[in-house]
């Protein structure tokens, strides 16, 4: 073997290396000009990047292409996994998304029943029609309402007091739910929960049934820090009040963080747009909020070893680098460089 062979194959290996972690190789010695920088192109990171954003932008095909490219680097990137089986479903290609889910339950368990929340709970929720009649449940369950923007002095808008007004509707159905008023965004010093609060205890509600989440300034936030104060208190079923335009966005990020949306309630606001459940291809925005609410990462740092990778044991590593090593050997001159071999 050449020296030029040597500097070559030696120049593929440390980029394998490298892509595993993402991290960029530099220049080469002289002896190794012809050699090429790949990392980036390998980059594990970078690809779940480029799959997130394209996810973001409506391109859901892209975005599996390059979810499958990461994984082919980086076969035990939970985070990835998980994102292919979530989107896969939104394709319609049920091999894929169930492939990816076997594969997370061996590697990550508690990440393959996020996925599965986030899947179901898209699914529940795309087939949400608004409703304001309140409906009896059954079993340990607990009311939840949304928050939505104060006026600058404190004041409820007159959409949360709509909101607010069915809660307590709902309330008087489930006499013994507890009642979780959420949102945090405080104007003139109050937030959106403290005002609910006191607008429902004005209007006869025990004050030992009402629930406060007064950090959120969003639904994202919503239901992260109210499916907190729920399991804490063993309560997995809730009912969900909020807007027409609201219901479906919130039941599917309460839906990624676990709980299951028994019931649901609305206000009158516009209910006659919507009415008719949403297609597939319309669940692709609340698809997206739904993996932020389950905290599956939107970037991964370049350069970084993938999150959530299981205890490699002996081999893994070595497995992988070595599946970086022969693409980038049997891609040829494109990804080594050119010259002599002798």
């Amino acid at each position: 073997m050449t020296r030029v062979k040597r500097i070559r194959l030696a120049a593929a290996a440390t980029i394998a290396v490298a892509a595993l972690g993402g991290v960029a190789v530099g220049s080469l010695p002289a002896d190794g000009a012809g050699v090429v920088t790949v990392a980036d192109a390998v980059d594990p990171a970078g690809l779940y990047n480029e799959a997130q954003s394209k996810f973001a932008n409506g391109d859901v095909a892209g975005g599996l292409a390059a979810l499958q490219k990461a994984l082919t680097l980086a076969p035990a990137d939970t985070d990835a996994l998980a994102l292919q089986a979530i989107w896969a479903d939104q394709m319609e290609q049920a091999s894929v998304s169930n492939a990816a889910l076997s594969r997370l339950r061996v590697l990550n368990p508690l990440l393959a029943t996020t996925a599965r929340n986030v899947i179901s709970g898209v699914a529940t929720a795309a087939q949400i029609v608004p409703d304001t009649t309140p409906k009896p449940v059954s079993g340990r369950v607990a009311i939840v309402v949304l928050g939505f923007g104060l006026n600058a002095n404190g004041k409820m808008a007159p959409e949360l007091v709509n909101r607010v007004s069915a809660g307590k509707a709902q309330s008087e159905i489930t006499t013994a739910a507890p009642i979780v008023v959420t949102g945090g965004a405080p104007k003139n010093g109050i937030t959106e929960a403290a005002a609910m609060k006191t607008w429902l205890v004005e209007n006869g509600v025990d004050t030992g049934r009402i629930l406060t989440e007064d950090k959120s300034g969003s639904t994202v936030a919503n239901a992260q820090n109210t499916s907190e104060i729920l399991r804490a208190k063993g309560i997995r079923d809730i009912i969900l009040v909020t807007s027409p335009n609201h219901i479906r966005r919130g039941a599917a990020d309460f839906g990624a963080t676990g709980l299951r949306v028994v019931g649901t309630l609305t206000t009158a606001t516009d209910l006659s747009k919507y009415l008719t459940p949403l297609t597939k291809d319309q669940t692709r925005g609340i698809r997206l909020e739904a993996t932020r609410a389950a905290r599956i990462p939107a970037t991964h740092q370049p350069g970084a070893l993938p999150q959530n990778l299981p205890d490699p044991g002996p081999g893994l590593l070595t497995d992988l680098g070595g599946q970086v090593l022969k693409q980038l050997l049997d891609a040829g001159s494109s990804a080594i460089g050119s010259g002599t071999e002798g």
